[in-house]
């Protein structure tokens, strides 16, 4: 099972808590912007500095981080990675409702041009792994993370309809 601890102070200190599901406010469980440090068990976590999952984004693997200077104090919203990062793939849909045309991927795509889908994405559904879709080429730009389990239907709903422009998996070897 996999589980993050959250903790008050730098080295794992302090008052602490443990979760093992997705938190959309840690206000919930009296931990919002208070972490300085934590622990990954199991499945990688992704944390928020907002809450539902919106904001800045960082993804810790398992291990211990004693301190984590870009988002000390700054964690609002956390979700486990259900399965991994291993065997990414994603759908993405021309239309809402995953209609239309579809394209299955299993590996990084700097300019969705190359298969006439360039702002044309209006939803998708995340198979397996941590995605990162950018609203310019070249991984540049504004940019939404969307994990396994993870079904879009309909991209006007949060503001990236027809915006999507280059995606890419988050791999084991990577440290976001």
């Amino acid at each position: 099972m996999s589980k993050l601890q959250l903790f008050a102070y730098t080295d794992m200190k302090g008052d602490s808590v443990s979760l093992d599901n997705d938190i959309p406010n840690l206000a919930s469980v009296g931990f919002l912007k208070r972490a300085k440090s934590l622990r990954v068990h199991g499945d990688p976590w992704v944390v928020f500095s907002d809450k539902n999952y919106k904001g800045e984004f960082k993804i810790y693997k398992e291990g211990d981080y004693n301190s984590i200077p870009d988002f000390e104090d700054m964690i609002c919203s956390v979700r486990v990675v259900n399965g991994g990062l291993y065997d990414p793939q994603i759908t993405v849909y021309e239309h809402i409702n995953y209609g239309g045309r579809s394209l299955i991927l299993t590996k990084n795509v700097e300019d969705l041009s190359s298969y006439e889908m360039s702002n044309m994405v209006s939803s998708h559904k995340v198979q397996n792994g941590v995605w990162i879709l950018y609203d310019k080429k070249h991984f540049q730009g504004s940019k939404m993370v969307a994990l396994a389990g993870d079904a879009v239907p309909n991209y006007k709903d949060i503001g990236w309809n027809d915006k999507v422009n280059s995606l890419k998996f988050f791999s084991p070897l990577d440290s976001e």
